[in-house]
């Protein structure tokens, strides 16, 4: 009796957090569909009157650019984390290197600092280089703040997995290049998609940097989105149809690749 009581105040609990959750991006994706007069009718209208996409093609049309900077950023910056990230992960995982162990330890650091603390001087650096409000600038920019969460993640991918596999295939005449591409990513594919998607998605949703590192021509889509603000006037469902079509992108991306983020979170977590 006991067992059943806690597994049913378990299920509740589980339906009342995912209710916290749903509820208001159901609440938004309504808004993105209702007019400007729904939006402010007394008492308040749960169900749009009808399925008015016209919000969609004003954001569209006036956003799409930013659409291509958020995109940008997070492709390039992602890939470049990547290249950069796997051979250093490896490099710490399988060679004894003076003061490796620190090394591991500050780049990890360096992922702990908030962004904020940073944030003046690299505004006084990117303006000398002529770096600010860039593609360039932004996808150098999230770069260096994806590389320490990628090298850390895959260091931990590498070290699990035997040593006795490369040895082999270094014995079969396999060069060290050829035993990282063919040997070593296929087996870490889990921890290189977990990179993937969480670096994607921090990069696609951060504000602070776009704000500040940003004006009109690198502008991404968080900050196109705080152009809907004003002292005298919110446009509540424009900005609900643009963050529809903002977290789409995320959502999709997100359910096809869950598998690979179960299995890369956990990875290790049980010793077999």
């Amino acid at each position: 009796m006991n067992r059943n009581l806690v597994r049913n105040a378990a299920g509740v609990s589980v339906y009342l957090v995912t209710a916290v959750y749903i509820l208001p991006l159901i609440w938004l994706l309504l808004a993105a569909f209702k007019s400007r007069a729904e939006m402010f009718t007394m008492p308040p209208s749960i169900l749009p009157k009808s399925l008015n996409f016209n919000n969609f093609a004003v954001v569209l049309s006036e956003t799409w650019p930013y659409f291509i900077n958020s995109f940008t950023a997070g492709v390039f910056s992602t890939v470049i984390a990547l290249l950069l990230g796997i051979p250093a992960a490896y490099a710490l995982a399988r060679y004894t290197l003076r003061g490796s162990k620190h090394i591991e330890l500050w780049i990890l650091s360096t992922k702990m600092m908030p962004p904020i603390a940073v944030i003046i001087p690299l505004f006084i650096i990117f303006q000398k280089v002529e770096l600010f409000d860039t593609r360039m600038g932004l996808v150098l920019l999230y770069t260096a703040f994806n590389l320490p969460f990628a090298v850390w993640m895959l260091v931990s991918f590498i070290k699990k997995m035997p040593k006795e596999i490369e040895e082999a295939a270094l014995i079969d005449g396999c060069n060290l290049m050829q035993t990282l591409l063919f040997i070593v990513l296929p087996l870490i594919r889990s921890g290189i998609a977990v990179v993937v998607i969480f670096s994607f998605i921090w990069t696609w949703n951060d504000l602070l940097f776009g704000l500040i590192m940003t004006q009109d021509a690198a502008k991404t889509l968080p900050v196109a989105l705080t152009s809907y603000t004003s002292q005298l006037d919110i446009k509540w469902e424009l900005m609900a149809a643009l963050s529809v079509l903002q977290t789409i992108p995320i959502v999709l991306f997100t359910f096809f690749s869950q598998r690979h983020i179960v299995s890369g979170l956990t990875f290790g977590g049980v010793e077999k």
